[in-house]
C-alpha cells in the first residue's frame, strides 16, 4: 500500500472569542485510505473539516495537503478536493441531471456530458437523472451530493457525516458508495461520523478527537485488536466440559458458563482464532463465535473522560 501522506495536520488550535473549539488536533491521511474522523459532538470534527477546506482560518497549527501548504496553495489544493460539509442542498425543482449541470457551470469546471452520465451512472442515479430531485429521499440526495463532488475528478473526498439521517438502506448505499471510491476510483476519503459501526466497516485508519483534542490513531484492526473482547461461544452442547477446558489452556483468561451451550471469555480479539481452534482439536462441536466488543465501546473507552 502506497504510504504517501495526502494530509498532515499538525498542533491545530481554532478560537471563536474566548471558546476554544480545536485545543490540539494533529493526524494523518495516507494516499488511498478511507479515514475515519470520530468523536463525541462537541470534539471539534466540523471545525477542523472547515479549517481544512479553508472555510475558516486556524490560530495556530499547519494543514498541508498533496505536501503543500493550504493557506500559501489554497486554490491549486482545493482543485483537487471535493467536499460535502453539510447535507447537500439542490434546486429541488430541477433534475438531478440539471442540478449536475449548473454545479458544473458555477464551479467553473469543463464537465463533458459523458463525464455527467459515468458519475449519475456510478453513484446509482443514471435511471433518476431526469426526475426533480424534489422527490428524491434523503439517501438519493446524499448520493447525488457525492456525484457533485466528483465532476472535477478529485483525489481527495471530504465527508462530512455522511450518513446521518439515513435509513438502514441508505447507509449501505453510501456505506457501499464510500468502499467504491476507494477500490474503483483510487479516491482517498476522510470521513467524520458518529455512526461508529459505519466507520468500523469502511475505514482503513482512524483518528479519535475528544475536548478539541487528539485521543489516538492508527489503523482500524490494529486498535481493534489491541482492544480485550467479550468473546460469546456457542456449543452444541457441553459447557461445562469446556469452560474447564478453556480454564485450564488459557488460566489467566476469565471464563463464564452462561447456559448449557454457551460461554463468554475476555480475550484479545487476535486471540479468537487460538481459543477457537484449541476447542474444535478438543472435540468441542463450536457453533458461533460472536466479538461483542465493538469500535463502539473502544470509543467510549477512549472519550468517557
Amino acid at each position: 500500500m502506497n504510504q504517501e501522506p495526502i494530509i498532515e495536520i499538525k498542533g491545530l488550535q481554532k478560537q471563536f472569542g474566548s471558546f476554544t473549539a480545536v485545543k490540539d488536533v494533529s493526524f494523518t491521511v495516507r494516499k488511498g485510505d478511507v479515514f475515519g474522523f470520530l468523536g463525541p459532538n462537541g470534539a471539534g470534527k466540523s471545525t477542523t473539516m472547515r479549517c481544512m477546506l479553508s472555510l475558516i482560518k486556524p490560530n495556530a497549527g499547519q494543514i498541508h495537503i498533496f505536501g503543500k501548504n493550504l493557506f500559501e496553495f489554497r486554490n491549486e489544493i482545493l482543485t483537487q478536493v471535493g467536499s460535502i460539509v453539510e447535507k447537500p442542498d439542490f434546486y429541488k425543482y430541477l433534475s438531478a441531471r440539471k442540478n449536475l449541470e449548473i454545479f458544473a457551470r458555477i464551479s467553473g469546471t469543463a464537465v463533458s456530458t459523458k463525464t455527467i452520465n459515468e458519475t449519475l451512472d456510478f453513484v446509482g442515479l443514471s435511471g433518476r437523472d431526469r426526475d426533480k430531485v424534489g422527490g428524491f429521499s434523503h439517501g438519493m440526495r446524499q448520493r447525488l451530493g457525492i456525484a457533485q463532488t466528483l465532476l472535477h475528478q478529485p483525489e481527495l473526498i471530504i465527508l462530512d457525516e455522511p450518513t446521518t439521517g439515513l435509513d438502514p438502506q441508505g447507509i449501505i448505499e453510501v456505506r457501499d458508495l464510500i468502499l467504491r471510491l476507494k477500490n474503483e476510483q483510487n479516491k482517498t476519503v476522510i470521513l467524520s461520523s458518529h455512526q461508529l459501526a459505519e466507520i468500523e466497516h469502511v475505514a482503513n485508519r482512524m483518528v479519535i478527537i475528544n475536548k478539541g483534542k487528539t485521543i489516538i490513531e492508527g489503523s482500524v484492526s490494529e486498535l481493534m485488536n489491541a482492544q480485550e473482547t467479550l468473546l460469546s461461544i456457542e456449543l452444541q452442547e457441553r459447557s461445562q466440559d469446556a469452560f474447564e477446558f478453556l480454564q485450564k489452556q488459557f488460566s489467566a483468561l476469565k471464563v463464564e458458563v452462561i447456559s448449557p451451550k454457551t460461554l463468554e471469555m475476555n480475550v484479545e480479539r487476535n486471540m479468537i482464532p487460538a481459543v477457537n481452534a484449541a476447542l474444535v482439536n478438543a472435540g468441542f462441536a463450536v457453533v458461533a463465535l460472536e466479538p461483542k466488543r465493538t469500535l463502539e465501546d473502544f470509543f467510549i473507552q477512549m472519550t468517557q473522560s
